[in-house]
C-alpha cells in the first residue's frame, strides 16, 4: 500500500510535477491496518507542502469489487472479499454477462449499462459518512473510489456526466 504513494511521489519528482492532483488508488486486501491507514496520512502531509499538488487516495477496504457491488446493491456486511466476487458472479450470471473475473476488461462497461453509478456513488458516501472519525481501515466494508468517479466525471460530455452525478 505504501508502495503506490510511494511511486506516485517518484513519479512526480521524476517529472518535475509542480501543480495538479496525483491520484493513489489501492485496496486493503490483506495488508495491515497501519500500513493501510499510513497511507491516507502520507498524502496528507504531502498536501500541506504544496496546495497546489495535492495527492488523493481512493482505497477500498476490502477490494475493488466492493466499489462494483454498489453499483447494484447498498452492502454493509464486513465480509470476506470471496463474499464479494460471488454476489458479482450471481449478478454477471443474471445479466448475461457470464462470470465476473479480475480485469475484465469491459467492467466498465457493465457498470455503465446494468449497474448505477449514480447510485453506487450515493451508498459509498453514506457508507463513509457513517464511518465518520474512523480509520480507513475501521470503515469496513467501504470505499473512497467514487471521490476519482466524480472527479473524472466533471470531464465527461453532459449527456454522460448524468450518470454519476
Amino acid at each position: 500500500t505504501m508502495r503506490v504513494i510511494g511511486m506516485a511521489e517518484d513519479y512526480v519528482k521524476r517529472n518535475k510535477i509542480k501543480k495538479g492532483q496525483i491520484w493513489c488508488v489501492y485496496d486493503k486486501d490483506s495488508f495491515p491496518p497501519e500500513r493501510f491507514n499510513s497511507v491516507v496520512e502520507r498524502a496528507e502531509n504531502l498536501n500541506k507542502e504544496n496546495i497546489e499538488l495535492q495527492y488523493y487516495t481512493a482505497w477500498s477496504n476490502e477490494c475493488i469489487e466492493f466499489w462494483f457491488m454498489l453499483h447494484f446493491a447498498y452492502y454493509t456486511a464486513n465480509n470476506h472479499r470471496a463474499e464479494y466476487v460471488t454476489f458479482l458472479n450471481d449478478k454477471f450470471k443474471e445479466l448475461g454477462n457470464g462470470k465476473y473475473q479480475k480485469n475484465l476488461k469491459d467492467i466498465l462497461g457493465i457498470l455503465l449499462e446494468h449497474g448505477n453509478p449514480k447510485l453506487a456513488i450515493r451508498y459509498a458516501k453514506r457508507i463513509i459518512k457513517d464511518g465518520a472519525g474512523k480509520t480507513p481501515t475501521e470503515i469496513a466494508p467501504g470505499t473512497k473510489v467514487y471521490e476519482l468517479v466524480e472527479e473524472l466525471a466533471k470531464y465527461l460530455p453532459c449527456e454522460q456526466k448524468k450518470q454519476f452525478i
